[in-house]
């Protein structure tokens, strides 16, 4: 419900690791004050992501797939199976699925929104959002 950068995924949660894997997605509301939002970057980085493929991978929803790479397809990073697929909706908006499987294979505990950190203020929606009523 908050739009901005999000740490979806770091393995292992703990501080001061080295960072097997990180997603980090930049989330954008496209449309009115309180339109849907959309995945419009993701980063994912790691040592798990440099051994694929030197400094990781960065998708943008605006910069169309590579014609080799137009059907999105999982990508093994260590035990955990990633996979990033462009959208569009029926108005024309660009935007990032992300996929992830395995992740409680990883032996580790798991940071990020799609772990065991607290996702209280991303979950949210704007006060502008909310729908009250006074009985």
């Amino acid at each position: 419900m908050q739009q901005g950068k999000h740490s979806l995924i770091k393995i292992p949660r703990q501080r001061g690791k080295t960072t097997l894997l990180r997603v980090d997605a930049v989330a954008e509301r496209l449309g009115g004050q309180c339109a849907d939002i959309y995945f419009q970057e993701l980063n994912i980085t790691g040592k798990w992501a440099d051994a694929k493929q030197n400094g990781g991978f960065r998708y943008r929803a605006q910069t169309p797939a590579e014609k080799s790479a137009k059907r999105a397809h999982w990508i093994r990073l260590g035990p955990v199976q990633l996979k990033v697929a462009h959208g569009r909706t029926h108005e024309g908006v660009k935007y990032l699925n992300f996929y992830v499987k395995n992740l409680g294979h990883t032996g580790y505990v798991i940071g990020g929104l799609l772990g065991e950190d607290d996702h209280t203020k991303a979950e949210k929606a704007p006060n502008a959002c909310l729908h009250l009523m006074a009985l």
